[in-house]
């Protein structure tokens, strides 16, 4: 790809003290744009400001792969190219409060493109968005209900307790139909949330891996397997997780393309989804990782593939 001097990207992000350089996605992404000469600049979301139809973000310039800013100055959304919403959840009021004002953004300006758009990553949340394909899922019911609690132990051995808006396996519990702990845990749930608890069948299989695929403007460009430590079953790699190269089934390959119009239909360019024994369990809008271990293990660099895509779209 040629170098690309004039082209702007801003990226709303965590607190780079927050980010671990070796790891983090949104830094991959960002260290392969400076390589390609791109204008990377960086901001979060308490910075937004809009005023008059525009909004202007209080913005760091990148200044090389060492991630040494620039001072900060007062700069306009639409002066961008390109515009990466990456803070990770909680995907609560003050999130949804960003992606509004975002939205209304559009309304006046043709730039930036989002990688996601605002109104995508508001209307389809992680846990929530499966649910257009449940067919695919594990047996899954969002409820408060201690009835329809009882309901799913008496048709499933083991539950898979979950928050509808975190992250990372936070506040993930599984229990057996016989645990005297389960009724206390979703009711602990529901009032630390105030929300809906995700009730799903437990997949013995997680042991074999939990697969995490990347799409990139709706095409699934490369998966990895990473299976819980023995005698766990949460896969998530900062909990212990191991990362391995894998394959995808036809089941899984036409899971994929199934999402993957959707995904293009609501401009959700970059999403993660996990996989457990070929059933969709998630699908990741907010701030998908997984490209550090899909070069390491697979030698596949995606934040170039992401780049390469977006020149082609703008």
């Amino acid at each position: 790809m040629r170098k690309h001097k004039k082209i702007n990207a801003l990226f709303q992000i965590d607190s780079l003290s927050q980010l671990n350089p070796e790891t983090d996605s949104s830094l991959d992404i960002i260290k392969e744009g400076l390589k390609l000469g791109l204008n990377i600049w960086i901001t979060n979301p308490d910075n937004l400001t809009f005023y008059a139809g525009r909004i202007s973000f209080m913005a760091s310039k990148v200044k090389d792969s060492s991630l040494k800013l620039y001072k900060s100055k007062k700069i306009f959304l639409e002066k961008f190219d390109f515009f990466f919403i990456r803070q990770d959840p909680p995907f609560d009021m003050k999130y949804i409060s960003n992606c509004y004002l975002l939205e209304l953004h559009k309304k006046f300006n043709k730039k930036p493109f989002f990688i996601n758009d605002p109104t995508g990553i508001k209307n389809f949340t992680e846990k929530i968005f499966p649910l257009y394909f449940h067919s695919f899922m594990p047996k899954t019911m969002v409820t408060s209900s201690v009835k329809d609690l009882d309901y799913m132990f008496k048709k499933h051995d083991t539950l898979v307790f979950k928050p509808l808006y975190c992250k990372g396996g936070e506040d993930i519990y599984k229990f057996s139909r016989k645990d005297k702990h389960a009724l206390r845990t979703f009711q602990k749930l529901l009032s630390k949330y105030n929300s809906p608890v995700v009730i799903q069948k437990f997949i013995e299989k997680v042991k074999y891996g939990d697969k995490r695929v990347i799409l990139v403007n709706g095409k699934a460009i490369g998966a990895v397997n990473r299976v819980p430590q023995s005698g766990a079953f949460k896969a998530n790699l900062h909990l212990g997780g191991t990362a391995c190269k894998t394959k995808l089934s036809k089941k899984e390959i036409d899971i994929c393309n199934l999402l993957g119009s959707v995904l293009r239909e609501n401009k959700l360019f970059f999403v993660g989804i996990d996989l457990i024994d070929q059933k969709l369990t998630e699908i990741n809008v907010t701030s998908p990782t997984g490209i550090v271990q899909l070069r390491e293990i697979c030698n596949l660099n995606v934040s170039k593939l992401i780049w390469e895509e977006l020149m082609n779209i703008v």
